[in-house]
């Protein structure tokens, strides 16, 4: 009888490891299973656009506040201009799109040597190639410089909490409109 009791206590015992390592198992599968996010640590994108200018027909900046009349700059120092403009994988403006840029920049040093702005926008990423999310950026353009560097400062989906450099130049400016190149470094926290 008590040989009985031993092997169904035995047998107890073993049936419950058996469900605690199954458990372990199921959950540690299911944690694993779904694949993280791509968290991508560079990229690569063409920023196009066009110059304010309202007879273009690819037109896609607005001036939402001007510089002072008294102000004889080029540009308009003082002067806000709020865009939306494409992002695409290649120079070509009819290359595959990659997302939208949206935003705004205020022209804040003028001088004969010099044109600045301070630049400020979300890149917003198609899904298309299975990259989700956006991508914050801020910081000085020094327009005329061959290169410069903004900040990422922040992200959403795939680039949750993402910060890094984006590094600009400009690659073309015709009349109206001018592609920068833009080269993203990121680190996630």
């Amino acid at each position: 009888m008590v040989n009985k009791e031993r092997k169904k206590e035995r047998g107890s015992r073993k049936m419950k490891l058996f469900m605690w390592v199954m458990i372990v198992a199921i959950a540690f599968l299911l944690v694993h299973s779904s694949s993280p996010p791509k968290r991508p640590p560079s990229m690569l994108f063409y920023f196009h656009s066009t110059v304010l200018n309202e007879t273009h027909p690819d037109a896609n900046t607005a001036q939402v506040v001007a510089a002072p009349r008294s102000n004889l700059t080029v540009l308009g120092y003082g002067t806000m201009v709020v865009f939306d403009d494409p992002l695409t994988m290649d120079y070509s403006p009819d290359s595959t799109p990659v997302g939208r840029a949206q935003g705004f920049y205020v022209y804040d040093q003028l001088t004969k040597e010099s044109v600045s702005a301070i630049f400020v926008f979300t890149a917003l990423f198609n899904q298309e190639d299975g990259f989700n999310g956006t991508l914050n950026f801020v910081g000085a353009d020094p327009v005329l410089s061959p290169y410069r560097d903004i900040s990422v400062v922040g992200g959403t989906g795939d680039s949750e909490l993402a910060r890094g450099i984006a590094r600009l130049s400009t690659q073309s400016i015709s009349g109206v409109t001018f592609v920068l190149k833009v080269v993203v470094t990121l680190f996630y926290f």
